[in-house]
């Protein structure tokens, strides 16, 4: 009997919607389908802005909440569609949502996600899991990244030390081997170069990371951000483009001058996550030849090359290991689905820094 799941996961860049169905009827994790859907402008525009914003606008994010809901409702449901099944085929749906704030070091420590999972299970008729963060925060946890513990079970190789790096707004890492599994946030991944090319009219993204390898790094600029305090914690620690967000960047440019040509601050934001990432592996030993990466940062070739120089490693992909790198994180979430509506729980404490095993993610049954 087939165990179909459906993964959603939209990252810190808000750019689209990434869909998997995953069969997991088998021993084996089946690859039913994979899509991709863009989020209207109109409503990345909002969902942008409430991330820069310094305080929540409850109205505003009330009504992205049932917006985004919406969006991803419709967007499952033609994703079905197109794989030629039935919704009643459908095990359960595991939807991240779109993270707006993450603050887990805060006195009542929370982390914001919006794409309402109770609406999509009401519209759908399906089981939702969503809130993937809500449980390890209680428990004391940093509530990111969760996504570690995936890569472990499809990626763990007995006898050899792995790295994953998933470079989306934000870069993170899990290093898996026999002895332990690390994950935690190294710092920006696209989001600052991502918000700059927009305020730049330059785009979504910088494509191939053209517009920066135009450019030359201000060394001024990148010691002044590198100085955060953030990069200086030990992890366990996760972070968001709440966080290094436009007014961060201003902060810093303002700091180091002004007059800083755009395209040199676009190559000071590539370096500034090219060497979080180079710093952030000399604190873990042995780490291996190679290195896996995924997300959508694996399209900007200026990055992976930036990377590749400071880290003196091996740099490939997923597809390597026979996973889409733009859809890991979806496939994920669909997993993570399965095991939360299989009563499963997690022990998070070398990942997020939990105090106890959590289930990751609540159940949303449809109510009709």
């Amino acid at each position: 009997m087939d165990s179909i799941y459906i993964g959603l996961m939209t990252g810190t860049s808000a750019d689209s919607l990434d869909c998997a169905a995953v069969n997991f009827s088998k021993k084996e994790m089946n690859i039913v389908g994979l899509k991709n859907y863009d989020i209207p402008n109109a409503l990345k525009n909002k969902i942008q802005e409430s991330t820069q914003a310094p305080e929540h606008n409850d109205s505003l994010l009330r009504e992205l909440d049932i917006n985004l809901g919406n969006f991803f409702s419709k967007s499952i449901e033609d994703f079905i569609k197109s794989l030629s099944l039935d919704k009643n085929q459908i095990s359960g749906i595991g939807s991240h949502g779109q993270t707006i704030k993450h603050e887990p070091n805060a006195e009542t420590p929370y982390s914001m996600q919006i794409g309402d999972p109770q609406l999509i299970s009401n519209k759908l008729g399906i089981k939702t899991v969503g809130q993937f963060r809500d449980d390890d925060i209680l428990a004391g946890g940093q509530g990111a990244p969760i996504s570690p513990i995936f890569h472990k079970e499809v990626f763990a190789q007995s006898g050899e030390k792995r790295l994953i790096v998933n470079i989306g707004g934000i870069t993170n890492i899990s290093v898996i081997s026999d002895q332990e599994i690390i994950g935690f946030d190294t710092g920006p991944g696209n989001c600052l170069m991502d918000s700059w090319c927009r305020k730049n009219l330059r785009g979504h993204f910088d494509d191939k990371g053209n517009w920066a390898k135009s450019g030359e790094v201000n060394t001024n600029l990148l010691e002044i951000m590198i100085k955060d305090n953030y990069f200086k914690l030990e992890y366990p620690k996760s972070t968001g483009p709440d966080y290094f967000n436009e007014s961060w960047l201003y902060s810093c440019i303002v700091k180091a001058d002004p007059e800083i040509k755009a395209q040199d601050i676009q190559a000071t934001l590539a370096e500034l996550t090219a060497l979080s990432l180079s710093n952030a592996l000399k604190e873990i030993p042995d780490i291996s030849e190679k290195v896996y990466f995924c997300g959508g940062g694996v399209h900007n070739l200026h990055l992976l090359e930036r990377i590749s120089s400071k880290i003196k490693k091996n740099c490939l992909t997923t597809h390597d290991l026979g996973i889409d790198p733009d859809y890991l994180e979806a496939i994920c979430f669909a997993w993570l689905a399965k095991q939360r509506l299989d009563g499963i729980k997690f022990d998070m404490k070398n990942i997020t820094g939990s105090k106890k095993a959590v289930y990751l993610g609540k159940i949303f049954l449809p109510v009709i």
